[in-house]
């Protein structure tokens, strides 16, 4: 039932946004404009997602570096599978299954993986935040996109704040055996539930904070602060080749302002494909610089679809590879 409720949120939030990309919007332009694309871009925004995906592996083995030393060449396609299933399942999937998968794989614990995942999203947060803050300061002083800033610092700096805390002073088993202690009035078959449960979450708490133990290590903290801001350093490549392949003029800060921008609006919940929320805030942002709404969707359609199929073929590879079935897939990361 509650699931069923998401998807229906979920959709109700994609329908919305769906409904104020399509808004008086011309459709025998945007068709045109489409075909207007230069194709050989499509060529390099290829490699180019590919080296950011590779940036991902490289930042993704520095995190799990103190947990299991799993190769390169395993982790890169992981990553790459991962985002692939982010754009087609909702929730963030992919992150999930990496977790699972590594766990699985290097029989470690897939929470305390999980929590170094949620750690690499706050880097990204805070690299996105640095880029949006330049893109702002550094060319277009936007009300919107300044309010959006102050929202994401909030949001990024205080989830490190708080996985910092967790992981330097962790009073989880403290916390539970005074919960323990204090319910211990509770009738002996409900106190066992409880307390079984209670020691469940105990066990969930200190894996996930477990995972946070880059934190103490300040080399690798560096390395994996440099290797996500290659990651979004390609990623606004591949804006910029993208609205190259379009035939706009656009200066480099306005891409950082752009990037930043649409990352941070696209951490509004929607269904698979980021479908809605994405569109909308590729269209708002560009609007800023006065590029039409049926530019702004086609560079979005145009870029959503390249990333899609090299994600893709990439993922279709690495599964096969693994003689991991899609169905199987949706079992395990339910």
């Amino acid at each position: 039932m509650k699931k069923g409720i998401k998807r229906i949120v979920l959709l109700l939030i994609t329908l919305l946004f769906l409904y104020l990309v399509f808004l008086n919007l011309d459709f025998k332009e945007l068709l045109q404009i489409i075909k207007e694309f230069d194709v050989k871009y499509a060529f390099f925004l290829a490699i180019s997602i590919t080296i950011a995906l590779s940036f991902r592996g490289l930042c993704f083995k520095q995190l799990i570096s103190k947990t299991v030393d799993a190769p390169l060449k395993d982790l890169v396609p992981l990553c790459i599978t991962g985002a692939a299933l982010n754009i087609v399942l909702p929730a963030r999937a992919g992150d999930i299954f990496r977790a699972y998968y590594v766990g699985h794989k290097y029989d470690v614990d897939k929470v305390k993986i999980f929590g170094t995942i949620m750690l690499e999203r706050i880097f990204d947060g805070l690299i996105i935040l640095s880029m949006l803050l330049f893109g702002i300061y550094a060319y277009h002083k936007n009300e919107l996109a300044q309010k959006l800033c102050i929202a994401a610092a909030v949001i990024f700096v205080g989830a490190l704040i708080c996985a910092i805390i967790a992981m330097k002073f962790n009073k989880i088993d403290l916390v539970c055996s005074v919960i323990e202690e204090k319910t211990n009035f509770l009738p002996s078959g409900i106190k066992k539930i409880f307390h079984s449960i209670l020691n469940f979450i105990n066990r969930i708490c200190n894996s996930f904070v477990a995972g946070f133990e880059i934190l103490a290590h300040p080399k690798k903290l560096v390395a994996v602060m440099f290797s996500s801001l290659c990651i979004w350093s390609f990623e606004c490549l591949n804006y910029f080749l993208i609205i190259q392949g379009f035939g706009c003029d656009v200066d480099w800060s306005v891409v950082l302002f752009i990037i930043g921008f649409i990352a941070l609006a696209c951490m509004i919940p929607s269904t698979s494909i980021f479908i809605g929320p994405y569109q909308f805030a590729v269209i708002a942002a560009f609007a800023i610089y006065d590029i039409s709404k049926e530019t702004a969707l086609a560079i979005s359609l145009v870029e959503q679809a390249i990333v899609i199929i090299v994600t893709s073929l990439i993922a279709v590879l690495f599964l096969l590879k693994n003689n991991i079935s899609y169905k199987e897939l949706k079992e395990d990361i339910k």
